[in-house]
């Protein structure tokens, strides 16, 4: 059985790819500025190098893969480029670099959204998992994965239906509505952070 979300396709690709374009961009600026004059600093207060640029890169490329793969229904073939993507050697890994960070947990909630379409919903549940460790912050990046992890419970919940277990879906359901509510207070927190310079 094969699950919607409830954005389509395509629009969720475009956020994808813009948010991974912006991740680039910035990194390009940063590395402009290092080669003349200045010492440019990402998130961390560490310098934006070459290698983090080359990952940002790779990362965009793997996004237009599963994306060019998801259009022609591929779905495999789109959840193993997201695959190839969570799995690639990450650039300086004594840290974590919060460009790249970024970059991970869009990847995870990608591919979860990919398993989900192809019904695989254990899987989607776990790459969720997988993505949450690296946006522990209340970020953008963060309130997108616990909608995904929501979506993925909303689809167990109609599965548990469909093979008659009342209880089970009802407390999926439950789960789906808190993750949901869950996902909609951190980007509210996100939304007011930026209206009030953080001003709580």
């Amino acid at each position: 059985m094969k699950f919607t979300i409830s954005r389509s396709s395509r629009g969720a690709r475009k956020i994808t790819a813009l948010v991974v374009a912006l991740l680039v961009a910035v990194g390009l600026v940063g590395l402009t500025v290092a080669c003349g004059k200045g010492n440019p600093r990402g998130d961390d207060g560490a310098p934006i190098d070459v290698e983090t640029m080359a990952y940002l890169s790779e990362a965009r490329s793997l996004h237009h893969q599963a994306g060019i793969k998801e259009d022609t229904g591929d779905f495999p073939g789109a959840i193993a480029a997201m695959a190839r993507l969570t799995a690639a050697q990450r650039p300086h890994p004594e840290r974590k670099v919060p460009e790249v960070e970024e970059v991970l947990a869009d990847a995870f909630a990608r591919k979860a959204e990919l398993e989900l379409r192809a019904g695989n919903t254990n899987d989607a549940l776990a790459t969720v998992q997988q993505g949450l460790p690296h946006a522990e912050s209340p970020t953008f990046f963060r309130g997108h994965l616990l909608e995904v992890q929501g979506l993925v419970e909303k689809a167990r919940g109609a599965a548990f239906a469909d093979a008659g277990k009342p209880n089970e879906a009802k407390a999926a359901r439950e789960r789906a509505i808190r993750l949901l509510d869950e996902a909609v207070k951190v980007q509210e927190g996100v939304v007011n952070a930026s209206l009030d310079g953080g001003a709580k």
